[in-house]
């Protein structure tokens, strides 16, 4: 997967220089700059998504609903009690197990499962997204991306994509750095000392705030310092971006020493979620299996609803619906209105081939929890597989208006289109799930298409060709 991140990277970098109108002009961000930054909050804003774009076009996105839904509960409790401005913030789960997480331009910030997963508590996952968002509100990745009139979105957002995700793949930021200008390749972005200790200030006071433990950026950073010794010259790609001295580590606890104490207290949401990652993320089924029904046996309380949930999902990846409904049946008993357990019910009913009870589950789900982004996902994806395109399109039509983080949404807003005969909408549809995952050549054709269908529509040509501006504007130039 890696190997597919640098090859897209590159390409858009290569193809990016052979773009007449700014390989002769190509001015490289000034990597951990302290000076003024070029981007205005607008330019910021379409970079950072522009990156994400990168990302999700190389497939490392996890586009799970329920865990989207998780990190940015998270991230917005924090930001509850932080001043952001205007910035609106989006918080993505990165498919890497590599301990990482990174903030971009525009409120963009991202964590890869393996980080989560070396979490031994909630207050240490919401440390390093506070940490994040600090960088962010104190304007460091903007600053640190300090670029001239004449850089190319494009370019830049490629380039910012190969850097925090580069990780200990033989150096892709390295490698894609070296291919704008290897006279001035760098390995990674570098925050000051001061950056890094304005991020701790004022992410420590953030935690506290909202309820978190505040001593547990200090912990985990220590704890990610000392495994790190383990690791050689390979240490985690986090390390590399935000490095951390005892003396760092120190003045942390310090901090935290003075703010009120408070006790950690994991919410059960996290301890699912995190059983979420752990049991989709194992490659070995069997194993990951016999794990849960000896930890059944193990744990209690809380713990043990986690491991619980865990189980169900490891004994659907197996396809065993029928065991799988009586574990599920227990958690539904003791939480009748969980998201996670209700999803994973309809789930069960799904693998056991009876579709029309996993509909009743969704459509009392939703009027439990309306527009809700995880339930409406798996309701619309199985109205579609089911044929129920009428439902499916009004469905649809209500919640898309809210623009959800899933482009996948798009893809079943296209699919329901075309059956319901209306293939000017269908293709305008499919062009904006290309343009949201960052495949912008098929998002252009589609619109094209969509064009020759609609060209006696004024109101629908005109939307398009606007689009079609915004698409070509950020598209890079072939290479030649």
């Amino acid at each position: 997967m890696k190997s597919l991140l640098k090859i897209t990277i590159i390409s858009l970098l290569i193809a990016g220089l052979t773009n007449p109108s700014t390989s002769s002009e190509l001015n490289l961000p000034d990597l951990g700059g302290q000076g003024r930054s070029g981007l205005t909050a607008a330019e910021e804003y379409r970079t950072g998504a522009s990156v994400l774009r990168n990302i999700r076009r190389a497939g490392l996105v996890v586009d799970d609903p329920i865990l989207t839904d998780y990190l940015n509960e998270i991230g917005y409790r924090l930001l509850s009690h932080q001043d952001h401005g205007e910035t609106k913030f989006t918080f993505f789960l990165v498919n890497d197990k590599a301990i990482n997480a990174f903030a971009l331009p525009g409120g963009f910030i991202g964590i890869n499962y393996g980080l989560f997963t070396q979490t031994d508590t909630e207050s240490e996952l919401a440390s390093v997204f506070a940490h994040e968002i600090a960088h962010v509100t104190q304007r460091h990745y903007a600053r640190a991306f300090d670029v001239g009139p004449t850089s190319s979105l494009p370019i830049l957002a490629a380039l910012i994509a190969a850097i925090v995700l580069g990780g200990n793949n033989n150096n892709v930021a390295s490698a894609a750095l070296a291919t704008v200008a290897a006279s001035q390749a760098s390995r990674q972005i570098n925050f000051t000392r001061h950056n890094e200790q304005e991020a701790d200030r004022i992410g420590i006071q953030v935690l506290s705030d909202s309820g978190f433990n505040p001593e547990r950026m200090a912990t985990f950073f220590e704890k990610l310092e000392r495994e790190s010794r383990t690791y050689g010259l390979n240490i985690p790609e986090f390390l590399r971006t935000h490095p951390v001295s005892i003396s760092r580590i120190s003045d942390a606890k310090g901090r935290a020493r003075h703010l009120p104490k408070t006790k950690d207290k994991d919410s059960l949401s996290y301890l699912l979620m995190r059983q979420r990652i752990v049991a989709l993320a194992s490659h070995d089924k069997r194993s990951n299996l016999t794990n849960y029904e000896q930890a059944l046996k193990d744990k209690q309380g809380q713990e043990l609803v986690a491991i619980r949930y865990g189980y169900v999902l490891s004994l659907l990846r197996l396809q065993r619906p029928n065991k799988a409904r009586q574990q599920i049946d227990i958690l539904i008993k003791a939480y009748p209105i969980r998201i996670a357990f209700l999803l994973a019910q309809a789930e069960v009913e799904i693998e056991a081939k009876k579709p029309e009870r996993a509909i009743r589950i969704y459509q009392h789900a939703l009027k439990l929890y309306p527009n809700n982004e995880s339930i409406l996902h798996d309701y619309v994806q199985l109205l579609v597989k089911q044929k129920q395109y009428p439902l499916a399109l009004t469905t649809l039509n209500v919640f898309l208006k809210k623009s959800p983080r899933n482009p996948v949404f798009y893809k079943y807003l296209a699919k329901t289109l075309a059956a319901l005969n209306q293939p000017a909408e269908s293709h305008e549809a499919l062009a904006e799930y290309y343009y949201q995952i960052g495949q912008f050549h098929q998002a252009v054709d589609q619109i094209t298409i969509a064009l020759k269908t609609s060209k006696n529509n004024f109101y629908s040509t005109s939307r398009l060709e606007a689009k079609l501006k915004i698409i070509q504007e950020e598209t890079p130039a072939p290479a030649h």
